[in-house]
């Protein structure tokens, strides 16, 4: 059974219209970005945001791109899907009212033999998580900003649904699901109003809530400008309650006013992260005591994506095992819609080798195509490429990575990534400079192999994903300069090589060289550009900033 997990937000909905009117409405509609995911007579085939390809940041568009990729990955033609799964962001009422002809119109323009079904935002999270996990029984939470908005019979939003949790079990084909009750106050709601608030003032501008530029970012940002806070004494500004199924109310949500007294917007990152943690680990808390989470436990939704949080609930260990997937955010809908598609059809959903790696493979003639106009060199022995790019690292170099699949998140992992020795604390200036162009209070991330992690961090937990934050040890954080925060935290992700084999090599000859088995880890994009995908985007890219090398496989691009 070939299954299509396809996934494109509000705006999105609004764009496939035929209606001027709706069309013009979608102008300032705010969207995530679309998704495709392709799973092949039962097994996981191939996964893309549709930005990679159309380079619009958070393209919430109708993922023609990503379609056409997809199916040309696996040889397949439009005919040949038997069943596509539209992740909703409405109530099934609405969709039957408004939307749900005008989808699965579209949707059969490509897929004219397809069964075409819409299913639930949180549940398609949740299915993205269960079976991106190598459990086969445990439970699950999904939380996000809004999930599923909730309609009135007049077409007026009312409320949204904010969580989700339940339990599963593979093997007996068991999936219970508990939405949440539907509410205006919740986790992800809170911390982005309050994120963009503190945001703005920080920066001192004013900035739309819809721009592409920002409408994805403030709440990292913040959480990266919350460790240069220091409250002596914080103020508890949360409450959590339930009944009968559990739900959450923070009592910051906008509509009062933003304001924990005269504090400086650090401060205020400080005490908005450190309400955020606190209700997050109440809430997990009581959903543990009364079993409704048993110690196999799933998390999905954009809430997952903040990693400070994340380690709360890791250090507290809420359950003995945690797992967040690399694309815990909206990224990860069509992952989770084809995941629900298969397993609602009573077939076994085979699980990725590596669930990081998502993307399609480039062969040597793809990239041969793309360097001929270049200077390079091509390396037989791909050990011997390793030595010379550690050297060019040891010496400070920063040098762009492409390699095997792409990532399938909003994280580099190893795959298309930009690296520079992390020692010098100076280094982090001069990759900001020189190429991120970020905020100076942000961090950079590091990458590392994954035997040496007790040896530099005082957490021992894995972090393939570079889901948590861990405590850099006081007598390695000058060696770690470039990737130490303000805390003394470091977002670091940890590889080996069987999952990460190219970038495994690397930072083995890394540490052959230079004692140090971490390399500062950023994604491969110009500024405000999407992570890379291609090797022409490699190419391109390298020529418009300022890398000093480029490994595209086996070969390396020089000025």
């Amino acid at each position: 059974m070939n299954v299509i997990g396809l996934y494109g937000a509000i705006g999105w909905n609004v764009l496939i219209s035929d209606n001027p009117k709706l069309l013009k409405q979608s102008e300032d509609s705010w969207n995530h970005g679309s998704s495709v995911t392709l799973i092949k007579d039962g097994e996981h085939c191939v996964s893309i945001s549709e930005e990679r390809l159309s380079k619009i940041k958070y393209d919430g568009n109708f993922p023609r791109k990503s379609i056409e990729y997809c199916l040309s990955t696996a040889n397949l033609d439009k005919n040949d899907i038997d069943l596509v799964i539209v992740p909703s962001m409405a109530n099934q009422q609405f969709y039957k009212n408004f939307i749900n002809k005008t989808v699965e119109k579209k949707v059969r323009r490509y897929f004219p033999k397809a069964k075409v079904e819409i299913a639930s935002h949180h549940l398609c999270h949740a299915y993205s998580s269960v079976f991106s996990c190598d459990y086969n029984e445990g439970s699950f939470v999904t939380l996000d900003n809004a999930g599923s908005v909730l309609f009135d019979t007049a077409g007026q939003i009312f409320a949204c649904e904010n969580h989700s949790f339940g339990y599963f079990n593979k093997k007996k084909g068991l999936f219970k699901y508990y939405p949440g009750i539907p509410q205006t106050n919740n986790f992800g709601n809170y911390y982005w109003m309050w994120a963009y608030h503190i945001y703005v003032n920080k920066i001192q501008k004013d900035i739309k809530l819809t721009d592409p530029k920002y409408r994805e970012t403030f709440c990292g940002k913040v959480m990266g400008l919350s460790a240069y806070g220091n409250i002596k004494e914080f103020k508890k500004d949360y409450r959590t309650h339930f009944e009968g199924i559990p739900q959450v109310a923070l009592e910051s949500f906008p509509g009062r006013d933003f304001n924990y007294g005269n504090l400086t917007p650090e401060n205020k990152a400080k005490q908005l992260q450190y309400n955020f943690e606190n209700a997050m680990l109440e809430y997990m808390k009581e959903l543990k005591e009364k079993e409704y989470i048993n110690d196999n436990l799933c998390l999905a939704g954009g809430v997952f994506l903040n990693i400070l949080a994340n380690s709360v609930l890791r250090k507290n260990k809420i359950t003995e095992n945690i797992h967040i997937p690399p694309f815990p955010d909206d990224t990860g809908l069509s992952f989770g819609a084809a995941a629900l598609g298969l397993f609602k059809s009573k077939e076994v959903v085979k699980i990725p080798h590596n669930i990081s790696l998502l993307g399609k493979t480039y062969d040597d003639t793809e990239i041969e195509e793309a360097i001929v106009d270049t200077n390079y060199k091509k390396y037989d022995n791909f050990d011997e490429l390793c030595e010379v790019v550690a050297k060019h690292l040891a010496d400070n170099k920063i040098v762009g990575w492409f390699q095997n699949r792409s990532e399938f998140g909003p994280r580099a992992l190893g795959s298309r990534s930009i690296l520079m020795n992390p020692t010098p604390q100076k280094n982090k200036d001069t990759i900001n400079k020189r190429i991120k162009h970020r905020e100076e209070w942000r961090p950079f991330a590091g990458i590392m192999l994954e035997e040496y992690q007790e040896e530099y961090f005082m957490d021992t937990y894995p972090n393939e994903y570079m889901l948590y934050s861990l405590i850099v040890r006081p007598h390695k954080r000058r060696e770690l300069g470039a990737i130490t925060h303000k805390d003394f935290s470091c977002r670091i992700q940890t590889v080996n090589e069987e999952l990460h084999p190219e970038v495994t090599t690397l930072l083995q000859k890394y540490k052959e060289k230079t004692g140090c088995p971490i390399l500062l880890n950023t994604s491969f994009n110009d500024n405000g550009q999407p992570i890379i995908e291609t090797p022409k985007d490699a190419i391109e890219t390298f020529k418009k900033i300022d890398l000093d090398y480029l490994i595209i496989g086996n070969y390396i691009i020089y000025r």
